[in-house]
């Protein structure tokens, strides 16, 4: 019996078609080896003044052989330059990453981390300019002067409601009294300052000093006329002793005390040393007047209360800022404590 055989043939076309991609492969990778170039070491060098919001940030692409340098900053803004130096502004704070590509084929990063820009203010009465006194029903202007402001807060009539969010604000009351005219600037607590100013009724002064010319011109009582008999029998009657109109007392005056020796005296409420009614003088009294403490309003002696927590924590500082009217009285009281962090920060 025959065994039959097989035999495994491969068509010559394979061969062909084999042997052709071989030689584009390396035709490919001998253009490809051609032009390009490899890539020498990019350090990126980045200068400033401060990195903060709003100030020019300098970027430069040290390498060899670059002709071309495409930047991206990070915060969907970038150029191409010719020039291995360029610059850019950051307009908020934050982490950015940014891009380098020299020569269109070698790319390095760096991380940069701007900060929001400090607001330098006054802390006393003058942070914003206007007047100090107004007029009914006629607008008064009052400007922030602080450096580096971005936002604006102007509370005229109370603490709770916002009267104006620009720099320059206008206002007209419809009362006449006494004002407090509140500022809070970049959005943030510690940055708020108060000033008091006297609005007056024009009408009103008017009217009063008619009602007092009338009261001058009411005609004079006729005087007593004495007739005395011939021969009189008793001592003739005296014209009767007119009493002298006593002068309104002046109201006293406060003690004088400053900001300084207040942040002093809290610290001592803090230590369970001092109470609410230990300011009674300072306050006229008033133990439920006004303030805004760490941002929040309240009254002086419910305030004192809360400063009880802080008893066995670490203080960090305590700010204090007064309004005052002409007898030294306090009016209002922006309080702000900072207790220290982690390791005492």
């Amino acid at each position: 019996m025959k065994r039959s055989s097989s035999t495994f043939r491969v068509d010559e076309q394979v061969y062909i078609t084999m042997g052709i991609l071989c030689i584009v492969a390396l035709v490919t990778l001998a253009f490809r080896y051609a032009t390009s170039h490899p890539c020498s070491p990019i350090n990126i060098q980045v200068n400033a003044n401060a990195f903060v919001e709003g100030n020019v940030i300098t970027f430069k692409a040290v390498t060899k052989g670059g002709t071309t340098f495409a930047w991206n900053f990070g915060d969907n803004n970038g150029t191409e330059e010719q020039n291995p130096s360029t610059t850019h502004i950051y307009k908020n704070a934050g982490k950015y990453t940014v891009t380098v590509t020299v020569n269109g084929e070698c790319t390095e990063v760096q991380n940069v981390v701007i900060t929001e820009a400090a607001v330098i203010a006054n802390n006393s009465l003058q942070l914003f300019d206007g007047p100090d006194t107004a007029y009914v029903n006629q607008p008064v202007s009052y400007e922030d002067l602080s450096l580096n402001s971005t936002s604006w807060e102007w509370y005229f009539e109370d603490g709770n409601t916002v009267d104006a969010k620009t720099r320059k604000a206008l206002h007209t009351y419809t009362t006449a009294g006494p004002k407090k005219i509140l500022l809070k600037v970049n959005g943030k607590a510690d940055l708020v300052v108060g000033r008091l100013i006297y609005v007056i009724d024009p009408q009103a002064q008017k009217n009063a000093a008619r009602d007092a010319a009338v009261r001058h011109e009411t005609p004079k009582p006729r005087p007593n006329v004495i007739v005395l008999p011939a021969n009189p029998t008793v001592a003739p009657l005296t014209n009767p002793t007119v009493p002298e109109e006593k002068k309104p007392e002046e109201k006293p005056k406060a003690p004088t005390v400053t900001d300084q020796q207040l942040e002093t005296m809290i610290k001592d409420v803090i230590a369970g040393n001092k109470a609410a009614a230990d300011f009674s003088s300072f306050l006229c009294n008033n133990l439920t007047m006004s303030v805004t403490y760490n941002g929040e309003k309240t009254t002086f002696s419910a305030m004192c209360e809360s400063l009880k927590e802080y008893k066995k924590k670490k203080l960090k500082k305590v700010t204090v800022s007064t309004v005052k009217d002409a007898t030294n009285c306090i009016l209002y009281m922006h309080v702000t404590v900072d207790k220290k962090g982690f390791l005492g920060l």
